[in-house]
């Protein structure tokens, strides 16, 4: 187990005395966008607040999905739950009869139970229960002490989620990816992306600089095109090319106005755009759609600007987990100068 060391003004602590060792560990349970919060049922509405605005994220599908979904169960299924990959068990009210802050006692040192409102309430260690986990604590002794140092504990457990997913979504995405095919497109267009197994190669379209891959249940497509030059600089040029994409590689869906936001990013290490929105099919007789991102970057090393595009398909269900691995597949995509073999 390890430590992570942020700002003296965040506490991180370390629960040294749970562990047995870190050899022996399975892997963390659950999905990855499931975030399990033990407390009591009367600290729930006050935490559920909390949370809420720490994971606000939502996605368009184009109903409104929220990209973590927070579950609260009671103390008593604590041992059930401690080897989950995001696990946050909570006290707010410091009284014998809160089943949460009973818990607390079981968990912390006298020191760590009895912190002030002049400490911060939440403890964060990794990898305590199992492999890729972050377990949290938070130990606040009233409402005003929960939200103390709000923003600070929001950007580093976001940073946490997000490097868990990065951790957790790689492993399961990329295990037995296709070389072969990933090969090929370094050959054919001086760009790499990691293929994983069971995604088909929908269209291979060299003359046009456009590729496109898709795997089935739920539907997932990822396309890339290239072009020519530098057009990032003007946020009107990216907007009508995002907004032209689907009809001109497509031909049989477009983009819908519903939920568009189009924002300044950094991709990997490319300055470029973030869109994002819905979906839906141009063929009357076949109304299919679902959320889109599409990543815009100028690569300057070879004069290029690339357009990731992707889409997910998935009536009735969920669909958050899945536009946010197709993120991953996107970020493992690289330029070369050469077209030399992998």
């Amino acid at each position: 187990m390890y430590i992570l060391n942020f700002r003296r003004t965040v506490i991180i602590a370390s629960i040294c005395y749970f562990v047995i060792g870190c050899g022996g560990k399975k892997k963390s349970l659950g999905m990855d966008d499931e975030i399990r919060v033990v407390c009591s049922e009367v600290d729930e509405p006050l935490l559920r607040n909390y949370l809420s605005t720490i994971f606000n994220d939502t996605l368009y599908a184009p109903q409104p999905e929220p990209i973590f979904k927070i579950i609260f169960s009671r103390p008593e299924s604590y041992q059930d739950l401690k080897k989950y990959s995001q696990i946050i068990v909570a006290a707010v009210n410091r009284n014998n009869s809160n089943s949460g802050y009973r818990l607390l006692q079981k968990l912390l040192s006298d020191k760590q139970l009895k912190n002030s409102i002049d400490d911060n309430p939440m403890l964060l260690t990794r990898d305590l229960y199992a492999k890729d986990q972050v377990f949290v604590i938070l130990n606040a002794s009233n409402e005003q002490h929960l939200f103390y140092e709000l923003e600070k504990n929001k950007k580093l457990l976001r940073m946490h989620y997000d490097e868990q997913f990065k951790i957790r979504g790689n492993k399961f995405i990329f295990e037995g990816n296709q070389i072969e095919i990933e090969r090929k497109l370094r050959q054919d267009y001086k760009w790499s992306i990691k293929v994983p197994w069971g995604w088909e190669v929908l269209r291979n379209d060299i003359k046009n600089n456009f590729f496109w891959m898709g795997s089935e249940y739920p539907y997932k497509w990822i396309s890339i095109k290239s072009y020519d030059g530098n057009f990032i600089d003007d946020q009107l040029l990216v907007g009508k090319q995002v907004w032209n994409y689907p009809i001109e590689n497509y031909k049989s869906i477009r983009f819908n106005d519903y939920g568009f936001e189009l924002d300044r990013i950094y991709f990997n290490d490319f300055k470029g755009w973030q869109c994002s929105g819905v979906w839906e099919s141009s063929d009357s007789l076949e109304a299919i759609g679902g959320p889109f991102y599409s990543y815009i970057f100028y690569d300057n090393k070879t004069d290029r600007t690339f357009h990731i595009n992707t889409l997910v398909h998935n009536p009735g269900k969920s669909k958050s987990i899945y536009i946010r691995q197709m993120g991953l597949i996107a970020k493992s995509f690289k330029s070369f100068q050469e077209s030399n073999g992998i």
